[in-house]
């Protein structure tokens, strides 16, 4: 019974209607409560891509799905402050660079996830910090904004205090991202089977 187990969640997991629960309710939702618990504190960092990156494993559809609705949940949550769509494209950033490695198999070694890391961080740093400065003029109303502010007064400028800033965060927010998807791509894949052949099959 148990031997078997790990193949009929493979089995599971390759039905689109499945993936497709996980992107609309369960991946969002986990990165949305993430996002909140991280907010109550004043540890700046996101902790709302982990499972975008999981769900482009499944397949770049699943991953879009995932990225903008944890922001349109979080909009719903807190009354359509219209401060939290906007950033969805980080997390559409980090869907695509996910997906586009996965394909490539580039989800398996310590390089791969370094790598990874830092490409999603970069790009999410630049998304972050146009639409930050150019949206909301510099401030979002989340914990990152003390390590914006503080760069604020050293670069004197604030859209590269915004990307700095960002960068420095990302750098670690998004290492657990890069870290799932890594697992969930080796717990896809059969004995045998290529990690990127598991989100191909359906």
């Amino acid at each position: 019974m148990t031997a078997r187990h790990p193949g009929a969640l493979r089995v599971l997991f390759k039905k689109n209607w499945f993936r497709l629960t996980l992107a609309v309710v369960v991946f969002p939702s986990i990165n949305l409560g993430l996002n909140e618990l991280i907010l109550r504190t004043s540890v700046p960092l996101f902790l709302d891509s982990i499972f975008t990156a999981c769900a482009a494993v499944l397949g770049l559809p699943f991953g879009l799905l995932t990225a903008v609705l944890t922001n349109f949940y979080a909009e719903i949550l807190h009354g359509f402050p219209g401060r939290h769509l906007p950033f969805a494209l980080c997390g559409i950033a980090t869907a695509l660079i996910v997906w586009a490695m996965h394909r490539k198999n580039l989800l398996r070694t310590p390089l791969h996830f370094l790598a990874g890391t830092l490409a999603v961080a970069l790009a999410n740093s630049v998304l972050g910090a146009i639409i930050a400065t150019f949206v909301f003029g510099g401030g979002t109303g989340s914990n990152i904004d003390v390590v914006v502010a503080g760069f604020v007064l050293a670069l004197e400028n604030i859209l590269s205090a915004a990307f700095v800033g960002r960068m420095i965060v990302n750098l670690v927010d998004k290492a657990p991202a890069l870290l799932g998807a890594m697992l969930f791509a080796g717990l896809l894949a059969a004995p045998g089977e290529k990690p990127q052949q598991a989100s191909v099959k359906a």
